[in-house]
């Protein structure tokens, strides 16, 4: 096992105990997880595009504007689940046209701005939802699926990959990585409908393929980002992992997809 494999291990260990108890436990260390999520990675997206220099009016700002995000996800104001759901899924598709079709570096334009859309947005969504008994179930199957999505892809590529993805992008991933996880991911999907029996099992595959494709998609959009700061991570708070937005890119970007496609469901 090579030194930096172990370190992934162990950071994992460290910080993967305490999330779980927060994920598991009750509804409200489920709201506190999700709420420090949008603070920690909203200060991350802010700290790497001004680079450390946060006492400034625009990030100062950005940061209020997540936060105020952070409180209509609890409740605040009485906004419907359904306004931040679908403001997600259009910000994100703006992201996915700008990953395929665009080379313009949006993120040091409009970091202010862009920050609560890209980093709040997605989890103040979820966290709108906690009152729907779905809101268990997508948090925890969400978020284990993406992890599932991110290691098989590491692994089969590793593996058999030899087809690049997206190389200008990201040239560790490939195209046998993607669709093997795809293949896993949605294999998965039935041991979470074996275990909830919350979603009928068709439920649960359309939300794997779901997280398996935007969480990708989601990977890509912050590797772009990160390329076109000239970054490595996002940042170094996670040994061996870089920092939560490089964590949990996937799982927050997919969000809005999942959500809405529950919610058209009629699930939420």
């Amino acid at each position: 096992m090579t030194s930096g494999l172990k370190q992934r291990l162990k950071t994992a260990i460290i910080i993967g105990i305490p999330i779980l108890f927060l994920l598991f436990y009750n509804v409200l260390t489920q709201k506190i997880f999700l709420s420090l999520l949008i603070i920690l990675c909203s200060v991350e997206y802010l700290n790497i595009n001004y680079k450390g220099a946060l006492m400034n009016w625009k990030p100062m700002v950005s940061f209020l504007m997540s936060v105020l995000l952070l409180y209509v996800g609890w409740g605040g104001f009485g906004i419907s689940p359904v306004i931040l759901i679908v403001s997600g899924v259009i910000f994100n598709v703006l992201l996915l046209l700008h990953l395929f079709y665009s080379d313009s570096n949006v993120h040091s334009k409009y970091p202010w701005i862009i920050n609560p859309l890209y980093t709040a947005v997605p989890l103040a969504s979820l966290l709108s939802t906690s009152g729907s008994s779905s809101f268990n179930y997508l948090l925890i199957g969400v978020l284990l699926l993406i992890w599932v999505s991110d290691i098989s892809a590491y692994f089969v590529g590793k593996s058999i990959g030899k087809r690049k993805l997206m190389p200008t992008v990201s040239p560790g991933k490939t195209r046998e990585g993607f669709m093997g996880a795809g293949l896993v991911t949605v294999l998965f999907s039935y041991i979470f409908y074996a275990v909830s029996g919350h979603f009928s099992l068709q439920v649960w595959c359309l939300i794997a393929l779901a997280v398996w494709l935007f969480g990708s998609l989601g990977d890509l959009v912050e590797s772009k980002m990160k390329r076109q700061l000239n970054i490595k991570d996002s940042g170094s708070i996670l040994p061996g992992h870089g920092g939560f937005l490089d964590r949990f890119d996937g799982f927050y970007f997919c969000l809005p997809f999942v959500l809405m496609l529950t919610k058209l469901l009629g699930y939420i």
